[in-house]
């Protein structure tokens, strides 16, 4: 009989892990703010959400024009003049206010110049716009 109660538990506690998932649960995607530039303290990575989700990310005095779309806790930004190529994808969660972009995965075979590019996660403030 114990054994069938652990067993049972056991089951009951996979299935709850699997349907809560590893996101957070958000009232609004980033991509869901009006009126919203978010971005990063030296400028080198913007999201407009008023354009669409458009926006730059720079490295290594690059200028890349990208377009960002969220699906669920994911995030996958766009080179916009280049076919809309996948420059890199990563996770997105809030903490502290802030919209942090983790586990960057770059477009290395498409983008060579990324493989010195060891960025892992970044930071973006809510800035409001007109």
């Amino acid at each position: 009989m114990k054994k069938a109660v652990v067993l049972a538990v056991a089951v009951l506690m996979c299935v709850c892990f699997m349907f809560s998932g590893c996101a957070g649960n958000y009232d609004k995607s980033p991509d869901q703010y009006k009126n919203v530039r978010w971005i990063t303290p030296d400028y080198s990575f913007s999201i407009y959400t008023n354009n669409d989700c458009k926006g730059i990310y720079k490295f290594n005095n690059k200028k890349y024009n990208i377009k960002a779309k969220f699906v669920s806790s994911a995030v996958y930004i766009y080179d916009t003049d280049n076919k809309n190529a996948e420059l890199f994808n990563a996770d997105w969660m809030y903490q502290d206010g802030q919209l942090h972009i983790y586990g960057i995965n770059f477009n290395t075979k498409k983008y060579k110049e990324f493989k010195t590019n060891y960025a892992e996660f970044v930071d973006l403030q809510k800035e409001k716009v007109k």
